[in-house]
């Protein structure tokens, strides 16, 4: 398990949630009570790949998995969408930040612990986007997770 000196947290929120399944480190299947079943792209970052057909794993690609099945695999989150961003992405995910009820924020520690890049698309940055950055920038700074051998933040897939 990846341990942080440090953590985020913001306001106490409600979890509706409970998580099912981590497809990899910014992909997770949850059951939200008021809105069932849904595969949740998380916002504002992106793990190295694993499962991406006819293409190479990516340097801490197990590792980012592993990391969001130690910090959310059978806990009740919290699904928050970003009014910056779409509901849905192209292959129809839900787009939203996972929240623990303590406010601890999926996107944020998972770029604190080097499992995770600071992630935009198209050009439009989430909401959180500086903290998320400033935790990327804190593991960079320690050589953390995949800014570490082996990877030294080369987590790139090449097609097979």
């Amino acid at each position: 398990m990846v341990s942080c000196s440090t953590r985020a947290t913001a306001e106490v929120v409600d979890t509706t949630a409970v998580v099912l399944r981590v497809v990899d480190g910014d992909t997770i299947d949850v059951r939200d009570d008021n809105r069932g079943r849904l595969r949740i792209r998380v916002l504002g970052i992106d793990t190295p790949e694993t499962k991406k057909p006819r293409y190479t794993v990516g340097c801490w690609g197990p590792e980012a998995t592993a990391f969001a099945q130690e910090q959310l695999l059978d806990q009740r989150v919290a699904v928050v969408y970003d009014d910056t961003q779409d509901l849905h992405d192209h292959y129809g995910r839900t787009l939203a930040y996972l929240v623990k009820a303590d406010g601890w924020d999926y996107s944020v520690e998972a770029a604190r612990a080097g499992t995770a890049h600071a992630y935009i698309y198209d050009d439009n940055p989430v909401q959180r986007y500086p903290l998320i950055a400033a935790a990327e920038a804190e593991a960079r700074a320690a050589g953390r997770g995949l800014w570490g051998p082996p990877c030294n933040g080369n987590t790139e897939s090449v097609r097979r």
